[in-house]
């Protein structure tokens, strides 16, 4: 059994080696990041155990040191390198793009994006907003979904854009299955929150959908309201 066990983290790991991560079920990811810290046992169970309770990966990563280790099996040491693996990834998202993030360019602001919320296995919606000089001085995730309520998430960018001083803000949903091509839902949803946010004198530059690591840029493609 052990055997097996060790055919499949070789298997997985040589994968990880040359795809990355791009192919792997959120199953696999987990199992795979549990067997650093796990080493003489099958992660599998754990695995799914750790789904059950939390309900999706991105809730597992973002999950605290104590809750974690009141699923059976995980100790401490297992508990902090779920921990650190989220934060990890933001500290890298923060280093890569830290002082580069600048909205005159919509590819960088698409990367941006699929780093922050591409890959999480639920729909948000999110923001960023920009200084005078198109520099970010905030981003945040403001509410789970996008179009289905769309007066919540006008008061909620309202809130946002006031609070950091925005003079300009990029906004962004994933999807969470197909591709990044907006619906029409999505196109009058930024309508409104253009007019919304033109009352208040900020400009939103942007609105970036993500699917993995591809995006679709509506001032790419020539459909940001004026």
């Amino acid at each position: 059994m052990g055997h097996m066990h060790g055919g499949h983290r070789d298997r997985l790991r040589h994968r990880f080696e040359a795809e990355g991560l791009a192919s792997f079920e959120p199953h696999e990811v987990r199992e795979l990041l549990l067997y650093y810290s796990i080493p003489q046992r099958d992660t599998n169970p754990l695995a799914h155990e750790l789904i059950a309770k939390f309900g999706s990966l991105d809730r597992v990563l973002d999950a605290e040191i104590p809750a974690l280790t009141e699923v059976e099996g995980v100790g401490y040491n297992t508990a902090v390198l779920i921990r650190l693996a989220r934060e990890l990834f933001q500290y890298y998202a923060k280093s890569r793009y830290d002082g580069h993030i600048f909205i005159d360019n919509c590819e960088h602001m698409g990367e941006y994006m699929c780093s922050r919320i591409g890959m999480l296995d639920r729909e948000v919606f999110a923001a960023a907003a920009f200084d005078a000089a198109r520099r970010e001085i905030a981003f945040d995730i403001l509410s789970e979904g996008f179009v289905s309520q769309t007066e919540v998430q006008l008061r909620k960018i309202a809130e946002f854009a006031i609070l950091k001083k925005a003079d300009m803000i990029v906004i962004a949903h994933n999807h969470v299955s197909g591709g990044p091509m907006p619906s029409q839902a999505d196109r009058d949803a930024t309508r409104e929150i253009c007019d919304c946010m033109g009352r208040i004198g900020v400009k939103v530059i942007d609105h970036i959908v993500t699917a993995g690591d591809r995006y679709f840029s509506f001032a790419m493609n020539d459909i940001m309201p004026n």
